[in-house]
């Protein structure tokens, strides 16, 4: 399976990206069938310079982008289709939103169950002052 992906360059903490085709199973700064282009990410803004008739010849031939270079060519124009969205864990907030959410829910619910049958209150009478003595 052929694939579109970032081969990366440049030093280190200067990374730029030739966009290239391909094998799946090729490490990524490996073997390549052709070089369609260049990413660097550290201009402002991005720079992304990819020959749109050659990305569009592979993808006819059956290449598939990954999920960044779909994200990058999507922005760009360069192709329509939306890339797919990220399956993320929720975050802190988000959590605790769905647990009060059900919290209040399970309060509706018991709030109306509640007012068919009596309710008893339960009062703990039975409380013994501290003893100061030293």
């Amino acid at each position: 399976m052929l694939r579109i992906r970032l081969r990366r360059g440049g030093k280190r903490n200067q990374p730029s990206y030739r966009v290239v085709v391909a094998d799946k199973p090729a490490p990524r700064d490996g073997r390549f069938i052709e070089n369609l282009g260049h990413y660097n990410p550290l201009t402002d803004p991005v720079t992304l310079e990819v020959n749109k008739d050659r990305v569009e010849h592979w993808m006819s031939l059956g290449a598939q982008p990954t999920e960044t270079v779909h994200r990058l060519l999507y922005k760009h124009g360069i192709i329509e289709t939306e890339p797919p969205k990220r399956v993320t864990k929720p975050t802190r907030a988000e959590r605790e939103a769905a647990e009060a959410a059900l919290a209040a829910e399970n309060q509706d619910d018991d709030g109306a169950a509640e007012a068919d049958t009596p309710s008893a209150e339960v009062t703990n009478e039975e409380e013994t002052p501290e003893d100061s003595s030293s």
